[in-house]
């Protein structure tokens, strides 16, 4: 009796079991719908809601999910990702989904449902997002999904709000691991790896003014439009500049710079009249550490010049002409949504999609090289050569030398850096050393040669020394600053600093007898760095303008 009963009682549990079995497979094959509930383990607030944007037919008067949502839109979390840098990010602003896994067969407007039992990966932190709840009270008896009703349409505006020019700053933060895949030579095929990978704090400053050569953020500030691109120009305003009034101002998208692998390629990247730009193209950068400071903005970073490679002197002589030495310049955005609404000012269309389009608003494009470097720029845009202009070498540059004054150009006895570098100085009523060698542009007092005086009727020879008056100042701490006299190759060579390579390993100079011209050239060792004593030294000295060329003389023209 005992037997029977302990075997009743075992058969009665299994089939206990089994039912829990069979409930299990059916919950996992529910429907899943608008405000299902999700989890990932690797979100500071695990529990998720699973939000369906599209219009699909509805179970149980709400959408039906399918895997077209495998989005940040779609997937919502409110709390921070545990794998990012101090778990400071938020999940919307990492996230890297995968594809839907044990998704449904029946289809739902050709694509396939999500069921309680799909899973999806996030391949930024490697953990799985599961849906524990499909939204469903109870399963229906009858499901026609092909033909539903479906529910009246959420209209969501779309709007461009602001758009404007920023400062950009950059910033070292903390690695984070990323996973990627990478081929295994051993086992031949592709297997997944964590790496770690730099990040960057990003800042945007706005600003109203910049100078030729430098670089800008342009920001366009957006609402209902995350992922959508949008369309981009710079326009001249108020009067003619550098172009006609509301004519496109060409720039250099750094876009395009980046994607240079070799250096010789930087001279053929062309200037753009339009640009686009995806919304949330930096929010969706896992490597910023503050991308979500980035949401609902477009930005596009520009390089206010017509080529990479050096200061575009054509456009700096067209703003030295202007009464007021600036551009002014505003910006156009369009979008290729419908009933998109545009809070600027009318633009060329009538569409209110400008800004910065007003007296007062235009954002400045100045030309900032002190009167000393324009005056080498126009000297180099003559073509001054050993071969060509020798006679003005020694007419005009060495003839500004108080003592040394070579009859020559073309020998190291005749060498003019030094009396380039004077000449440009005192051309603009700047002090210099005017009995100069290369070297002596490293010291603020005046070079004196040595010489010889008489005494008592005898001729006594007077050494070389440095003294009064004072002609220059050193710049803070030696550091590099446009416009500063640079003595660099091992002080035989003196010239202007005018830019900076973009690893910061080099500087350019432009100056005399470089290839025996006047040119731009690359140099890494930099002696001393000084200014004219008129000078007063701005702290925007300090930032070079980046030109993005090949380090070798013979290329630097």
């Amino acid at each position: 009796m005992e037997n029977v009963k302990a075997n009743n009682k075992e058969e009665l549990s299994q089939k206990r079991e089994e039912r829990k079995q069979e409930e299990q497979v059916s919950e996992g094959l529910k429907l899943v719908i608008d405000q299902a509930k999700i989890k990932c383990e690797l979100c500071t607030k695990p529990e998720g809601t699973l939000i369906v944007n599209f219009d699909t037919p509805t179970t149980q008067d709400k959408k039906t999910a399918t895997v077209v949502e495998k989005d940040m839109k779609s997937l919502v979390f409110t709390g921070n990702c545990k794998k990012s840098p101090n778990m400071a990010l938020p999940c919307a602003s990492v996230m890297q989904l995968g594809e839907w896994q044990n998704t449904g067969t029946l289809l739902v407007q050709d694509k396939s449902p999500l069921l309680k039992q799909s899973t999806i990966p996030c391949l930024y932190g490697g953990s799985t997002i599961e849906i524990t709840d499909s939204g469903q009270r109870s399963v229906p008896a009858n499901l026609q999904a092909v033909g539903a009703a479906l529910p009246p349409k959420e209209e969501t505006k779309v709007k461009i709000l602001s758009a404007y020019f920023a400062k950009i700053t950059k910033e070292a933060g903390d690695p984070i691991d990323q996973e990627t895949e990478v081929y295994d030579k051993n086992l031949k095929k592709k297997v997944k790896v964590i790496k770690k990978v730099t990040t960057q704090k990003m800042t945007l400053e706005k600003i109203s003014e910049r100078g030729l050569s430098y670089q800008v953020a342009l920001v366009v500030e957006t609402e209902g439009l995350s992922g959508k691109k949008i369309k981009i120009k710079v326009r001249s305003g108020k009067k003619k500049v550098v172009s006609d009034v509301d004519a496109t101002v060409k720039l250099i998208n750094m876009k395009d710079v980046e994607v240079v692998t070799a250096a010789a390629n930087y001279k053929t990247i062309k200037p753009q009249e339009e640009f686009e730009v995806a919304v949330d193209n930096y929010a969706n950068d896992v490597k910023i550490s503050n991308a979500a400071d980035f949401k609902n903005k477009a930005i596009l970073t520009l390089m206010l010049n017509h080529r990479t490679d050096d200061l575009s002197f054509e456009l700096a002589e067209l703003i030295l002409a202007d009464a007021d030495k600036k551009a002014f310049l505003y910006i156009e955005v369009k979008s290729d949504e419908k009933e998109v609404e545009y809070k600027g000012k009318a633009g060329t269309e009538g569409l209110t999609n400008t800004f910065l389009n007003e007296e007062g608003q235009y954002f400045e494009l100045k030309y900032k090289e002190q009167p000393w470097l324009i005056t080498a720029r126009q000297e180099r845009k003559t073509g001054v050569t050993e071969a060509t202009h020798c006679s003005r070498i020694i007419d005009e540059y060495h003839k500004i030398n108080r003592e040394h004054k070579p009859s020559g150009c073309t020998t190291i006895t005749n060498a003019w850096c030094a009396s380039f570098v004077g000449w440009c100085l005192s051309q603009n009523n700047f002090s210099a050393q005017l009995d100069p060698g290369a070297f002596s542009y490293g010291e603020i007092k005046t070079r004196y040669r040595a010489s010889a005086k008489t005494v008592n009727g005898k001729r006594v020879p007077v050494p070389e020394k440095f003294d009064d008056p004072v002609w220059g100042k050193k710049t803070d701490n030696n550091k590099l600053a446009v416009g500063s006299v640079c003595v660099v190759n091992n002080k035989k060579h003196v010239t202007f600093a005018v830019a900076k390579d973009k690893n910061g390993t080099h500087f350019y100079g432009l100056g005399g007898n470089q290839g025996d011209a006047v040119k731009v050239s690359p140099y890494s060792v930099r002696n001393s760095s000084v200014f004219p004593i008129e000078y007063t030294i701005a702290d925007e000295d300090y930032e070079l303008p980046i030109y993005y060329r090949e380090l070798t003389a013979d290329t630097v023209a």
